[in-house]
């Protein structure tokens, strides 16, 4: 399978959240940024977001090890476009989370919305 072919199951497989939804009630959701850490430096990140890199998702975040969080927990992701998270959603519906939503746009589709 090519990465496009992955970012495409991806696609299908984590649903989005358009900005003007998560916009109305952002503290209902645990916000995840996905994006790598010299990224968050260098333009900023959601309020609220706690930024976990793609790369390091299945170490951090578990609904059996992590307290905060249970497997119903309304978690959205979200990187500069779309396609990590997509990615990154996919990973932690494979892990056990049932309530995963993929920002619409990411971080580019935020600042523009927020703007």
């Amino acid at each position: 399978m090519t990465l496009k072919e992955l970012i495409e199951e991806a696609h299908k497989i984590v649903p989005k959240i358009s900005c003007k939804i998560f916009a109305k009630n952002p503290k209902e959701y645990f916000v995840i940024d996905v994006r790598e850490e010299t990224e968050v430096r260098e333009t900023g990140i959601i309020d609220n977001a706690v930024n976990i890199p793609r790369g390091l998702i299945e170490m951090k975040l578990s609904p059996s090890v992590n307290q905060e969080l249970d497997a119903n927990t309304p978690i959205i992701v979200y990187c500069g476009g779309g396609s990590r998270a997509a990615l990154a959603g996919k990973t932690l519906m494979e892990l056990g989370f049932k309530n995963i939503q993929n920002l619409e746009g990411g971080y580019r589709g935020w600042k523009e919305f927020s703007d």
